[in-house]
């Protein structure tokens, strides 16, 4: 399930990635986007980040991550569909192969959610 249209790299630290939620998507109920959904996007935009690193690098895959922890997401106002969402994603720190990434979402420059996610790389060093 793909849960992001497309996606900008910032700088390496740093992404972007877009989504527009269309009547019947998956992951939304009654008109509204679920909020783990919107956790979703976030780790689908790190996953893009990774792969963005790869490709700048000419390797052949970002390797194995998975998402391991969400901390702190907190939901200030609901999305609908047919709203076009920014994901902004930050890697705070890296301890290993473990890194951790704040994740915002926006709806017309309006904060709607943010929070904490952690990710595991464990085959290589990519960013």
């Amino acid at each position: 399930m793909l849960m992001i249209d497309g996606y900008q790299k910032i700088d390496n630290d740093n992404g972007f990635s877009e989504k527009t939620f269309q009547e019947g998507d998956y992951g939304c109920k009654d008109g509204i986007v679920i909020d783990s959904i919107l956790i979703e996007c976030v780790a689908q935009t790190v996953a893009a980040h990774y792969g963005y690193q790869s490709l700048l690098k000419k390797e052949k895959a970002a390797g194995i991550g998975m998402l391991v922890s969400v901390d702190s997401f907190d939901f200030y106002h609901p999305v609908v569909e047919k709203s076009k969402i920014d994901i902004v994603i930050s890697k705070t720190d890296r301890i290993g192969a473990f890194k951790l990434f704040k994740g915002e979402i926006r709806l017309q420059d309006k904060i709607v959610a943010s929070g904490n996610i952690k990710v595991f790389n464990p085959e290589k060093e990519v960013v």
